[in-house]
């Protein structure tokens, strides 16, 4: 994992969380419990590379957007060659609910 803290530094973007990355599961990333997945089982989330730095996501579901900014090159490229990001939310250090989040082009 990454020595980034989780949190998110405004409402529509993410600048610090956590990742871990294996060859067999592809990209994990932890943060802090986040409005875009409330509603998974009724909208899927999805994310798409930012068109204006490819080390960018743009993740939505339904309504709300949040860009997560920084993720490593390879990291990206791996997950949407894979089609998916799991997202583990956490409060407390305590993991909440995770996410499977599939890439859209």
């Amino acid at each position: 994992m990454s020595n980034q803290a989780a949190s998110k530094t405004t409402s529509d973007t993410i600048t610090k969380y956590e990742t871990l990355y294996a060859v067999r599961t592809g990209l994990t990333i932890m943060l802090p419990r986040m409005p875009v997945f409330d509603n998974g089982a009724k909208t899927p989330p999805s994310f798409s590379v930012s068109p204006e730095n490819p080390c960018d996501i743009i993740i939505k579901a339904g309504d709300k957007k949040v860009l997560l900014k920084g993720l490593k090159k390879e990291h990206l490229e791996a997950s949407v060659s894979r089609g998916f990001i799991m997202f583990y939310e956490t409060e407390d250090d305590e993991v909440v609910r995770s996410t499977v989040c599939n890439y859209q082009k």
